[in-house]
């Protein structure tokens, strides 16, 4: 089953505070990592000395915080451009997260509501697309059953009128009865067809 034309969504942030907590997720997992090998190499190395040469002058001092001052002083600017481009990629995959949920939501709202026609339409690198296609199933499997219920249900109502007219032959006493039992099967009949028609059904 096809997951429907493809689209692009314009708007970058669909579900703000799951993008937001993704976001800082990310962040904070990729420089906590950096932070542990930082603090790694730091223990080990100590005890030990390293000796620096910039610009004619020669500097003396433990490795760890030598390292640090050379790494910042060399490569600030890649360590900004490189947090810029996490912080955007990050993004980038959230976005592919929280659209096909927000999506999905607004189906299952859809769902709630009695609307069974709508149709969730992913794009080809989003995620959960397994999942809309079960919905999607779904919607038009029950669309399915529920028109099957409402054609049956006008199937009865049209022997409920055939069979009225063919008792009008029938004894008095025995067409109150008979009237009675009809008028029953034909007021349980209307709401079975007022509850089919709440819903708006797959290819209709």
């Amino acid at each position: 089953m096809t997951m429907g034309k493809h689209y692009k969504r314009r708007n970058i942030f669909i579900k703000k505070d799951l993008q937001g907590k993704l976001i800082l997720g990310y962040f904070l997992f990729v420089t906590g990592g950096c932070l542990f090998f930082i603090v790694l190499l730091a223990f080990f190395s100590a005890d030990t000395l390293t000796v620096s040469y910039t610009n004619n002058d020669l500097q003396l001092g433990q490795t760890p915080i030598m390292l640090m001052k050379n790494v910042l002083a060399a490569h600030w600017v890649f360590i900004v451009v490189g947090t810029m481009f996490l912080v955007v990629a990050a993004m980038l995959i959230t976005h592919r997260i929280a659209g096909p949920l927000f999506r999905i939501e607004k189906a299952l709202d859809n769902m709630v509501a009695g609307n069974l026609n709508d149709v969730i339409s992913l794009r080809e690198k989003d995620e959960g697309k397994d999942l809309a296609q079960k919905i999607n199933q779904f919607n038009l499997e029950l669309s399915g059953s529920i028109r099957d219920v409402r054609n049956h249900s006008e199937a009865i109502a049209d022997l409920i009128k055939q069979t009225q007219v063919k008792s009008s032959q029938l004894p008095a006493e025995i067409k109150e009865e008979f009237d009675s039992l009809f008028w029953g099967i034909e007021e349980k009949n209307k709401k079975i067809q007022t509850m089919c028609s709440a819903y708006s059904l797959r290819d209709e």
